[in-house]
């Protein structure tokens, strides 16, 4: 019998910090994701963890691929849902960013390269379980094939991301989409798109790659964000001693761009490196959590956590040796008028070197 994530996380659970996670917040993590296999919620997993929240509590990323098993789970989950709830439309897109073989009008195949799926719950009443965050990271121009599903525009990006969650397509939210793509400067790609059904109001959310600091201010003016542009440079400019590389994120809503915005803070590499948290070790991330913290932007005991938490652990289970790998991925920044949330992104890896594991190869 193939065993779920509420199965295995409880053995990994000593590899955690308790400032980061513990207690209450711990089963309520495996409410929402413990049926759910453990090699798909174990796979290149991810916490957000609120870094000026007392509460250790945080929230779970799962990675999804076009074209693997993790893909074709959610599909088959979808087909098996009723037709109008979130778990089908979910489902629906999916399919069609796996259908390459056949591809039609329809198809999205070849525009996305992944997909991570984002279970809310440190903000989510006990007696409530919503359908996960979408967020869909976009193949590069230069490795798009137009000929298996045509032109990947704006406008088809904000109905593909809206038909993920479950929404009805809305004009202006499409205009609003179209208007931020083509606010970007030169430099500027969007690297991923997403929306989470259950927050409000709703928007769809798109971050940003490539962008050069000096071109930010002109950036946010033209897309009429109404908060301050010297406070985003003076925050980029007193940390690019210590993490140089950033992404914007800003959510769109059919009114315009929201209040929030959002900078993501990563080490010097390509932020869509995918394997680099796994070779970033304890001190890689030292200086911007004392950065944080000077700035209390992130409690001591949290700061303890993270720096506790990348490394490699190898367990002894009953059929054989597995490991785990613990990384940071990136940091962010939520800066909405004078207040700044920062959070972390910690990531997971757990692989079981035994021969009879289940799901994705090299996982559990």
């Amino acid at each position: 019998m193939s065993e779920n994530f509420g199965d295995v996380f409880p053995r990994l659970r000593r590899f955690i910090p308790s400032s980061l996670l513990e207690g209450p917040w711990w089963d309520r993590l495996v409410e929402r994701v413990g049926e759910l296999p453990s090699w798909l919620t174990l796979n290149y997993a991810a916490f957000e963890f609120r870094l000026g929240n007392p509460a250790p509590a945080a929230d779970y990323f799962v990675a999804v691929a076009p074209g693997r098993p993790s893909m074709e789970y959610y599909v088959h989950l979808g087909e098996a849902a009723a037709p109008d709830s979130a778990a089908a439309a979910l489902g629906r897109v999916y399919d069609r960013m796996n259908d390459a073989k056949s591809p039609s009008e329809s198809s999205l195949a070849g525009w996305f390269r992944a997909s991570m799926l984002e279970y809310d719950i440190a903000e989510v009443p006990s007696n409530l379980n919503p359908a996960p965050g979408v967020f869909l990271a976009l193949q590069p121009e230069s490795e798009l094939d137009e000929d298996i599903a045509g032109p990947r525009t704006p406008d088809r990006l904000a109905a593909a991301i809206a038909n993920a969650v479950g929404w009805e397509e809305d004009e202006e939210e499409r205009r609003s989409v179209e208007r931020a793509f083509a606010a970007l400067p030169r430099d500027g790609v969007v690297d991923q798109i997403g929306a989470v059904a259950q927050r409000e109001p709703r928007s769809i959310r798109l971050i940003v790659d490539g962008l050069k600091q000096r071109n930010i201010p002109a950036l946010l003016k033209r897309l009429k964000w109404e908060g301050s542009a010297r406070k985003v440079m003076d925050i980029l400019e007193e940390m690019h001693d210590v993490t140089p590389v950033f992404r914007l994120a800003v959510d769109v809503a059919a009114s315009g761009v929201g209040p929030r915005l959002g900078l993501e803070m990563y080490r010097p590499r390509k932020p869509s490196h995918l394997d680099y948290w796994l070779t970033s070790g304890r001190n890689a991330w030292r200086p911007v959590v004392e950065y944080l913290e000077e700035m209390k932007w992130c409690l001591p005991e949290k700061g303890a956590g993270l720096r506790d938490f990348p490394g490699i652990e190898r367990l002894f289970e009953e059929k054989g040796m597995s490991i785990l790998y613990k990384g940071i991925n990136h940091f962010k920044l939520s800066i909405e008028g004078d207040a700044v949330e920062a959070k972390a992104y910690a990531a997971l890896a757990y692989f079981r070197l035994y021969a009879d594991s289940e799901g994705e190869a090299g996982t559990s």
